[in-house]
């Protein structure tokens, strides 16, 4: 498959068949992840796999309690027609932690992001890995990571940068609209002449 087509062809799922994910493809997910790029190489990243329902169950209610926790503070009102059951029917959950601590050189001039940013690849190539193996994902970040934290044993040094709900689409994702890309040359707010 063409690398266009792979972009185009990627979707958020939220809506899985049962069938199990293959090891072999497990496998080859998680080595897309480990391609992508880090500050000095550091690789932030690893990864737990997880098939247990009890676990998936207690991702889905840390998701539907952080739904209540905005409906409560007054947020958007879409939140409330807002489902997470996919993260408990979904046949495989990946988290993703990362250790905040590897974020190469900027580290000295205070930007701590760099682990988070090299991580956010590895979840970008993992998902596209997914998509070429004819899996779909959604990458999940609606819960408070201190409540899963415990749930998956993740030492104190490491975040959670999102949970990926993984398997074969139940139907076909119709493609969302995408914007033009905005942008400028040399300087922010110069457009091309």
């Amino acid at each position: 498959m063409e690398f266009n087509q792979l972009l185009m062809k990627r979707r958020s799922c939220r809506a899985f068949e049962s069938a199990p994910v293959a090891e072999e493809q497990i496998e080859a997910i998680l080595q897309a992840g480990c391609w992508a790029p880090s500050p000095l190489n550091l690789q932030p990243w690893e990864f737990i796999v997880i098939t247990d329902s009890d676990i998936k169950k207690r991702v889905k209610e840390a998701g539907e309690k952080a739904k209540n926790e905005v409906i409560a503070a007054g947020g958007p009102g879409w939140v409330k027609k807002y489902s997470a059951d996919f993260v408990q029917d979904a046949p495989l959950l990946i988290a993703v932690v990362f250790d905040p601590g590897k974020g190469g050189l900027g580290t000295f001039f205070g930007q701590s992001y760099g682990a988070l940013q090299a991580t956010s690849a590895c979840v970008q190539n993992m998902m596209l890995k997914a998509s070429e193996l004819g899996l779909e994902s959604l990458w999940f970040t609606f819960f408070r990571p201190d409540e899963l934290a415990p749930v998956f044993n993740i030492p104190e040094k490491f975040e959670i940068a999102g949970v990926i709900a993984l398997g074969k689409p139940a139907e076909e994702i119709k493609a969302p609209p995408r914007r033009t890309p905005v942008f400028y040359r040399e300087r922010y707010g110069v457009l091309k002449e």
